[in-house]
């Protein structure tokens, strides 16, 4: 009876050994198939992201290509048609002054629509970051309405600006230039839907937590089912506007998408419904304190990036704290390093024991004066070669100076109080070690482009000198160091990039001036990397080359060394 019992216990072990084993191979394979199904998945996901990833880098080289094969060829045609306009190729006669007029129209038309198409693209996509600061609603509306009323005066409309709150109560954090973008196009937008001989009329108001826009007209309204779809791509309150009324319809997408970036809300209101008269109003509203973004819209960018600090060092000497800190914030966002001074003696001991650059010096001082100061600097040959800028509130024409010895004339001087590029354009003049010649160096691979500014220049007794490639600009800045270098990022043989790394190892080119004029629309980290001297970007197709021009006769003038009146160049108007 024990061997059967034994054998009954063997079986059922045996029995429940294959159940559990039956048991553990049916979860083992489903445990299988989840981690296959699993792996697949992650295989499928990975092949996504990298599919994504290849998509995303197409469609940034498609819109690369764009920017640069229709920016460049229509900011030629444009400069083109402008200057015929301007009748500086020869006097044409009133029919075909006004086929250029329309040519010249047509052009700007379409100049618009890729500007916004590409604008729009940019900031969806999130490689428009805004650069946030603190500035004042007012004053960025103030701006819109100034660059706006020759619009408004030619319809016959009349803006009106009312601010319900103190001046230093409407500042926000924000990207001025995008805000001052949305105020424009808003004023734009009214305006072309007044009629004439009516008010369009712009209110701020503002509240602890927010600033509120309101710009109204008194045209014909918005009917209520197009409220919310005017803030969509390409459209228009009536199909027939886009022919009559002109624009890209893109306008208000812009605006909208610009607003919800700094976390704010933008719609449309019913003059009539709200029982306000005849018209419509596009209201905004601004958070007064920058907050991370939580939608897929890009992240407030909260510091500017910076340069390297590869251009030397410069000493700041100011018994006011507030000029040290603003100097050393403009100069440190050109790349240079700065050391502080409160008084004359600490700048000589830093100027002693440091390879300085240059020194930026107040006249009026407690303990040594700056002209003190200037003698003893000057008085040692550990630091009389160093070049002195002064800032002062005193004018070059002062006294004190015209009696100076050519021993304490210093090098540079920007009177008090000054503006940003005045500083940084004084500095670069004085740390230029160049020949000093006047000529200019365009980079630039289009040689219709080309042709086109350099015709620009013809009577403004400025010599431009053409190099289309990368290696021909380098071997004419060895040749001939110029005055200033226009320059284009897009080259045969590299880009603007790689110049200016190579400009900035050059001790007499790191600190020229650059009009930097591409296609391209430049991040901020991508301008920390382009910055010489006095540094400004200009797009093409947005700037016309006149403008290149009017920037570049001020740039160079001002970097000329004194001359007297009799010989001075003086820009056309």
């Amino acid at each position: 009876m024990s061997l059967v019992l034994l054998n009954a216990v063997c079986v059922g072990l045996a029995v429940a050994l294959v159940i559990v084993w039956w048991r553990a191979d049916r979860a083992l394979r489903r445990m299988r198939l989840a981690l296959d199904a699993a792996t697949e998945a992650q295989r499928n996901k990975d092949s996504l992201l990298v599919q994504r990833s290849e998509l995303d880098k197409i469609k940034d080289e498609f819109i690369s290509t764009v920017s640069h094969e229709l920016r460049t060829p229509l900011t030629s045609i444009r400069g083109a048609l402008g200057l015929l306009s301007a009748g500086l190729m020869g006097n044409v006669d009133a029919k075909a002054q006004n086929l250029l007029r329309i040519a010249v129209t047509n052009t700007d038309r379409l100049i618009r629509l890729i500007n916004d198409i590409l604008d729009i693209e940019r900031m969806e996509s999130g490689r428009a970051t805004l650069q946030v600061r603190r500035c004042n609603l007012r004053e960025l509306v103030q701006q819109g309405v100034d660059t706006m009323t020759a619009m408004a005066d030619s319809a016959g409309v009349t803006l009106v600006l009312n601010v319900s709150a103190p001046t230093d109560a409407v500042s926000l954090d924000g990207d001025a230039d995008r805000i001052l973008q949305v105020v424009t196009n808003l004023l734009s937008n009214a305006i072309k839907f007044s009629p004439p001989k009516t008010t369009v009329q712009i209110h701020i108001e503002a509240d602890p937590d927010w600033l509120t826009l309101r710009v109204s007209d008194q045209g014909r309204g918005i009917p209520a089912d197009k409220l919310e779809s005017i803030f969509d791509r390409f459209q228009q309150v009536e199909a027939s506007d886009a022919r009559q009324k002109g624009g890209t319809g893109l306008g208000l997408a812009i605006c909208r998408t610009i607003v919800q970036q700094h976390n704010g809300s933008i719609w449309a209101e019913s003059n009539v419904q709200q029982k306000r008269g005849p018209g419509a109003s596009l209201i905004v509203a601004f958070p007064r304190i920058a907050r991370p973004h939580s939608t897929s819209a890009p992240a407030f960018q909260q510091k500017t990036a910076r340069p390297p600090n590869s251009r030397g060092t410069i000493i700041v000497c100011d018994d006011e704290a507030s000029i040290r800190a603003i100097v050393t914030e403009h100069l440190e966002g050109q790349g240079y390093r700065i050391l502080e001074a409160d008084n004359g003696e600490r700048a000589i001991a830093l100027a002693s024991t440091n390879s300085i650059q240059a020194i930026l010096l107040d006249l009026l001082m407690p303990g040594l004066s700056g002209w003190e100061t200037l003698q003893r600097l000057k008085d040692s040959p550990d630091t009389a070669h160093i070049p002195v800028v002064v800032m002062s509130v005193l004018s070059p024409s002062a006294g004190r100076i015209r009696d100076a010895g050519p021993q304490l004339i210093p090098q540079g001087w920007v009177q008090k109080p000054f503006e940003e590029e005045q500083l940084i354009a004084e500095l670069a003049r004085v740390l230029h070690t160049g020949n000093g010649s006047s000529h200019v160096l365009l980079v630039e691979d289009d040689a219709d482009l080309a042709a086109v500014i350099i015709a620009g220049f013809e009577e403004a007794q400025v010599r431009v000198e053409h190099a289309n490639t990368r290696h021909s600009a380098m071997d004419h800045c060895r040749r001939d160091c110029p005055a200033l270098i226009i320059l284009d990022l897009t080259l045969p043989d590299g880009d603007g990039f790689s110049l200016v790394e190579w400009l900035r190892q050059q001790p007499e080119l790191l600190s020229l001036p650059l009009v930097v004029y591409s296609g391209q629309d430049l991040a901020e980290g991508e301008m920390s990397k382009l910055r010489l001297g006095p540094t400004d970007f200009l797009t093409k197709a947005k700037v016309q080359p006149s403008e290149v021009e009017e920037l570049v006769l001020n740039i160079v003038q001002h970097l000329r060394p004194a001359q007297p009146e009799s010989a001075r160049v003086t820009p056309r108007a």
